[in-house]
């Protein structure tokens, strides 16, 4: 019995949830690039002829799952001090589990497409550099003031974006490629800004000085309205209106917390719009749908036999509620 929860803690630790929103941003790559020079049309990728590109990009997730894995290794100890429930942190999960689940993840990611002689191990190679230098000094940009969010927006919307892109057999380096991310670089890099505003006073305490302890939470937020609208600007420039309605339906959402910061518009900044816009991709790819919800029950019902608290949730989830 053991070894099966050690299995399951190993697989929960990667916070598969999260792994989602890299397949929103895959399939928003894929979709411009098959409607690239056509009608952009909703249902270009509903047919069955998809499916195995979106096996691809769930191989790829898991390279940014052992991301957040190592990242849970690195910042064990400011964790500790946020609100969020961290199973590294708080001594749920040990730190050799962790780091093997992490490992199986990368091998994951890079052997299964490097036997198919696939593109997208390079996209994986990526991701998993990039979170190295996002989570470990010297590095260190999940700790550092702008580079966290350009790394996290440079994570989704250009390498996960481009390996959707990819999958469709286009290529990334073309300018084609540039403009067709530079929307979901920006809107991402002001939702990015947002998910680190709970964590103001932990990251602070801990030492961690992100953009949002740099400049304080209000200065913070409007640097990433600002991002937001520059995102719906370049994505009414290039014509997609995906991005476009992405970016306007989560304006109202950030507008609310700039003028009553509470602590629930805080949590709906990040969450309620990254929700929304996982349902834009659902609605171009409909195959997320059953996988995602699956995930959601899975994830939950985890956490509530396991630790004992409700997540996922759109309230902040804290270690205490485990005695609840």
């Amino acid at each position: 019995m053991k070894l099966f929860y050690a299995a399951l803690d190993a697989v929960f630790v990667a916070r598969p949830l999260l792994l989602v929103p890299v397949w929103g941003f895959c399939v928003f790559g894929y979709w411009r690039a098959t409607v690239e020079g056509k009608s952009p049309s909703v249902s270009a990728l509903w047919g069955r002829e998809h499916a195995a590109a979106f096996v691809s990009m769930l191989v790829f997730s898991c390279a940014v799952a052992s991301v957040y894995v190592l990242n849970q290794i690195a910042d064990r100890q400011v964790d500790r001090m946020n609100k969020g429930f961290a199973m590294l942190a708080r001594g749920n999960v040990g730190r050799k589990l962790a780091l093997a689940s992490a490992c199986a993840l990368a091998l994951t990611a890079v052997l299964i497409p490097a036997v198919q002689r696939s593109p997208v191990m390079l996209y994986s190679v990526s991701a998993l550099i990039l979170g190295v230098l996002y989570s470990f000094r010297p590095t260190y940009f999940s700790g550092r003031p702008l580079a966290d969010f350009v790394a996290n927006a440079f994570g989704y919307g250009v390498i996960a974006f481009g390996a959707g892109w990819t999958l469709a057999g286009a290529s990334a380096l073309s300018g084609s490629f540039a403009l067709a991310s530079l929307p979901y670089f920006l809107l991402m890099a002001g939702g990015s800004i947002c998910s680190t505003l709970p964590d103001y006073e932990g990251d602070k305490a801990g030492g961690k000085r992100t953009t949002v302890v740099a400049m304080g939470r209000r200065r913070a937020h409007v640097l990433a309205t600002l991002l937001l609208v520059a995102g719906c600007v370049s994505a009414a420039l290039v014509g997609d209106w995906v991005a476009l309605v992405m970016g306007a339906g989560a304006l109202p959402v950030f507008l609310a917390y700039a003028l009553h910061p509470s602590a629930a518009f805080m949590e709906a900044t990040y969450k309620v719009t990254g929700a929304f816009a996982m349902l834009l991709a659902a609605c171009l790819y409909p195959l997320m749908v059953p996988v995602s919800l699956a995930l959601l029950a899975a994830t939950w019902t985890y956490f509530r036999l396991r630790h004992h608290v409700s997540y996922p949730s759109l309230v902040p989830v804290s270690y205490a509620d485990k005695n609840r």
